[in-house]
């Protein structure tokens, strides 16, 4: 591969070419819109590129690129004007309408955001956000809060080492018996996912929620102290009833794309990283 085309996106995308141009020739295009000034090269004229980067998220439609900087809304079948024969489309995410174009016109398809690598180094920058938010939003200090982290994955785990180690007192909610294990193990208090839950909600007074389900039902938001605020980092909202979460004084905040928010430099170099992780493998694989 010679040449990339980054297609749309946020700021993270830009910083992932600068990353990629050290050592390809890099170009962005849907950066017209707002006082931004790429630190690679533009796409003036459609031409023919080694592959195409789509950002994160792809889609918000499953029709369209996402692309706030942008002043038009890019049809994915822009792709096929300027990606080569046997080019390969790096995405975040597979949707039927990509399947299509990807089809017609024979493009390998690779998927970035699922490398574990990034994950696992998202999950910095996503629990630094959500420290500022608390900051942000709570009138206290964190030494001292009584803190509930919902799901112990990558994130989970982060925000732990980080919040006991600023003075919080912990407890963590999981399914998997080995979780809990770990988060004892990590100085935390633990509950099971499940009925337990319900036993220590009253006394807590920030939860970190990052499962993508409705943990919070209406039944669980009356057993809410008041004051309390959840930042929900998981893609779908754990709040049932965001009216019922406010009559009660339970301050809702849905943090999504905080590493594109709140540290877009390292965010996009992570992503930049791990694209071209992805070259090395397949350059070694090919050798």
């Amino acid at each position: 591969m010679k040449n990339f085309l980054f297609l749309g996106g946020d700021l993270r995308m830009l910083y992932a070419a600068r990353h990629l141009n050290k050592r390809y020739d890099c170009f962005v295009y849907g950066f017209d819109k707002g006082e931004i000034t790429p630190p690679v090269a533009v796409l003036r004229e459609p031409a023919k590129y080694s592959a195409v980067i789509l950002p994160l998220p792809a889609s918000l439609d499953g029709q369209h690129i996402s692309a706030p900087y942008s002043s038009e809304n890019i049809d994915l079948a822009f792709i096929g004007q300027v990606l080569e024969d046997g080019g390969t489309v790096f995405t975040s995410k597979d949707f039927p309408y990509l399947d299509q174009i990807c089809e017609k016109h024979g493009y390998l398809q690779e998927n970035y955001f699922g490398r574990e690598e990034l994950q696992l180094m998202n999950a910095v920058p996503t629990a630094e956000g959500a420290l500022e938010i608390m900051m942000r939003e709570l009138p206290v200090t964190i030494f001292g809060l009584s803190v509930l982290i919902t799901g112990f994955g990558r994130i989970g785990k982060v925000l732990a080492r980080q919040l006991t180690a600023l003075g919080a007192r912990v407890t963590v909610a999981a399914r998997s018996c080995e979780q809990l294990a770990q988060a004892q193990i990590a100085g935390c208090e633990t509950v099971k996912l499940g009925a337990e839950l319900d036993g220590v909600l009253s006394v807590t007074d920030v939860i970190l929620n990052t499962v993508p389900a409705p943990i919070f039902d209406r039944r669980r938001l009356m057993l809410l102290k008041k004051d309390c605020l959840i930042i929900d980092l998981a893609s779908k909202k754990s709040v049932e009833d965001m009216e019922l979460a406010q009559s009660a004084g339970v301050n809702v905040v849905w943090a999504l794309s905080l590493p594109g928010k709140t540290a877009p430099v390292t965010a996009g170099e992570i992503i930049g990283k791990t694209i071209e992780n992805m070259l090395t493998e397949r350059r070694d694989k090919n050798a």
